[in-house]
């Protein structure tokens, strides 16, 4: 703790950088999205199988944007392509709120999950994963803290903000917090001593290859083998989380009691992705990487015996060990293979497919679902798609492949 308390009073300006941009991400995810959904249902006069294609179709149209807009922050000035991502925010709350048509809502919903989820993550994890070298794991734990602490607090000021102000007020509320907020923090934080902002950690090089390209990455076969590893988790939690009921349901726990159990996957996130930070700074995230996803496989099994009402807890914490795992060690490790300069270009190539992998997973979840396939059937496979992902990524990290 002495040596985080350190690290965080020496290195503060991007550190709060960092965990502002991860916190205000929460305006374009899905948990917080989905509190509207009623009065999007009711206003626009949507069921729910069309407002749940026109969500899919936005996220992944964001997906398909990600790379190409992302790949700028390794060539802009960070306060530029920030002020850019936080003004685009901005907007995506105001379309919605104004939204008087199906379609500039599908507007407002697209540039919500691209500036939201996609770029205001985009941002943080690699400002992180770019600067800091010799303490780039404590650097993205403190910085990612915005995503538990967002799911934490952001639902319920919420929804005690849509009785007062209705839900278009709501989002306009929202749009005005990040003007007169997000706006001004970016501006300011990152002015003064902009070289120290600018300019990566100095260290000796410890990345192991020199900067890389897209046309890199897809002709490099440890791409392919780290994929599974890299998408799995999301995949799964999107499509669990959303049918969250339905899994109660059938393995015999009451809404009330997963619902509860999310604040051990809060829990277990936050003492994850603070435990994990000094670790990939001791050892590095290659070593870590191959074995991160073992503890949501463990939670899948838990969930398939489901012995009794801990068993709900104890599968929530074990998906938030790994996703506190995850949010650390991808960012660290694009920084270890291909390079801090390039590390915003791969970044986004890798959060491009996982929105697009977390746009499948509510489809192929609601077919399974409605085609009557138990839930221990679903996790079983879940598992087992979990042990070839590990499998994969171990023999991604074999001598031979890295040369």
């Amino acid at each position: 703790m002495r040596n985080y308390l350190q690290f965080v009073l020496k290195e503060k300006r991007l550190l709060s950088f960092g965990f502002t941009f991860t916190f205000f991400s929460s305006f374009g995810q899905t948990f917080l999205i989905s509190l509207f959904v009623p009065f999007f249902l009711s206003d626009f006069n949507l069921s729910n199988a069309s407002f749940g294609s026109i969500y899919s179709v936005a996220t992944l149209a964001s997906a398909f944007t990600l790379p190409f807009i992302g790949k700028w922050i390794d060539y802009l000035p960070l306060k530029k392509f920030s002020l850019l991502v936080a003004m685009g925010l901005m907007i995506a709350a105001f379309t919605v709120s104004v939204s008087w048509h199906v379609a500039i809502l599908f507007i407002g919903l697209l540039l919500l999950r691209l500036a939201g989820q996609g770029l205001s993550s985009h941002t943080a994890q690699t400002a992180m994963a770019k600067f800091f070298r010799l303490q780039r794991g404590k650097a993205l734990s403190i910085a990612n803290l915005g995503y538990p602490i967002g799911e934490a607090i952001l639902p319920l000021m919420i929804t005690a903000l849509i009785p007062i102000l209705t839900w278009r007020g709501a989002w306009g509320g929202i749009s005005l917090a990040i003007g007169i907020l997000l706006i001004p923090f970016v501006i300011n934080i990152l002015s003064g001593k902009t070289e120290e902002l600018t300019t990566p950690e100095s260290a000796t090089d410890d990345s192991e290859a020199s900067p890389a390209d897209y046309s890199i990455v897809l002709t490099d076969i440890r791409f392919y083998l780290l994929l599974p590893a890299v998408l799995l988790p999301a995949f799964w939690i999107t499509g669990l989380f959303l049918y969250q009921v339905s899994i109660a349901e059938q393995l015999g726990w009451s809404a009330t009691l997963i619902a509860s159990a999310f604040v051990a996957f809060a829990g277990a996130r936050i003492i994850s992705s603070l435990g994990v930070g000094p670790i990939i700074d001791k050892l590095s995230a290659r070593q870590l990487f191959p074995y991160y996803m073992l503890p949501i496989g463990s939670g899948f099994l838990v969930a398939y015996f489901h012995p009794g009402p801990w068993s709900a807890f104890a599968y929530m914490f074990l998906l938030g060990v790994t996703m506190g795992f995850g949010s650390n060690l991808k960012s660290a490790l694009w920084a270890e293979m291909y390079g801090e300069d390039s590390v915003g270009t791969i970044r986004s190539l890798f959060s491009a497919l996982m929105v697009f992998s977390t746009a499948l997973s509510p489809f192929l979840m609601g077919w399974l679902l409605d085609n009557s396939i138990a839930m221990t059937d679903i996790l079983l496979s879940a598992f087992i798609t979990v042990i070839i992902g590990t499998l994969m990524a171990m023999l991604a990290f074999r001598k031979q492949l890295w040369g």
